[in-house]
């Protein structure tokens, strides 16, 4: 296991669930594996159904597919759908993209839809995405296009993350905690609010682009040395 400090934000790397147990956080907010992979690396003739074969190639090559990107080659982490139930555990108000690729989840309210924008739209791919909620409350839509030169497969923008952190209950969210914590575009959400952040990634790839995202989020006037440390100038 790896732990840097930056900030009010500690990132681990770590299996999630081995090192959950010692954490305090009053909020989840993560965007989990979907188990979708299998279905990213399907073949031209599979790509699209609705869609005439010189359109098919047109997509292929302009980023409508995500098996033409080297981003997505080897993304065995997204192969099943992971057991999320632990999260529920701890009674604190959460936020999970792609609840409904989830069993199990209680019946919520509040979901959030993100739609993805106009490029999206009448594709082969989904035009939003949702987000289950833990708590109650009304659901909400957020418009907002897609990250460009995102630098991890399921990268969500930095906004959305915003605007779900604000739809927590309030009096909570001052540590969100992100369990599938990617290339960290809900720590660099929190650490632009000024929220406490605890995030968890597996791979040491995005782990280490998730600290160098989370840094530069903080403002100018504070920085970090060497060590890692806080660090106001």
């Amino acid at each position: 296991m790896e732990k840097v400090i930056l900030g009010n934000a500690t990132l681990y790397l770590a299996d999630c669930r081995e090192i959950i147990d010692g954490l305090q956080f009053d909020a989840v907010v993560t965007d989990p594996p979907y188990g979708l992979s299998r279905l990213l690396n399907r073949s031209l003739e599979s790509f699209g159904k609705i869609q005439n074969k010189e359109q098919r190639i047109r997509n292929l090559h302009n980023g409508g597919t995500w098996a033409a990107k080297e981003i997505y080659k080897g993304i065995d982490w997204d192969n099943e759908t992971p057991d999320v139930t632990f999260l529920l555990k701890r009674n604190v108000p959460t936020m999970l993209f792609g609840g409904n690729y989830f069993t199990g989840l209680p019946p919520s309210r509040k979901w959030i839809i993100w739609d993805k924008g106009g490029q999206f739209y009448r594709r082969t791919f989904a035009e939003a995405e949702l987000c289950w909620c833990s708590f109650d409350g009304n659901t909400r839509i957020i418009k907002h296009n897609i990250v460009k030169g995102k630098q991890h497969p399921t990268e969500k923008p930095v906004g959305v993350m915003k605007f779900c952190i604000e739809e927590l209950p309030k009096g909570t969210g001052n540590i969100i905690f992100d369990p599938y914590m990617g290339s960290a575009s809900t720590g660099v959400a929190a650490a632009q609010m000024g929220r406490g952040f605890i995030g968890i990634e597996q791979r040491k790839d995005y782990f280490d682009i998730a600290h160098q995202r989370i840094e530069q989020a903080y403002p100018c006037s504070h920085r970090f040395n060497k060590n890692e440390n806080w660090l106001a100038l």
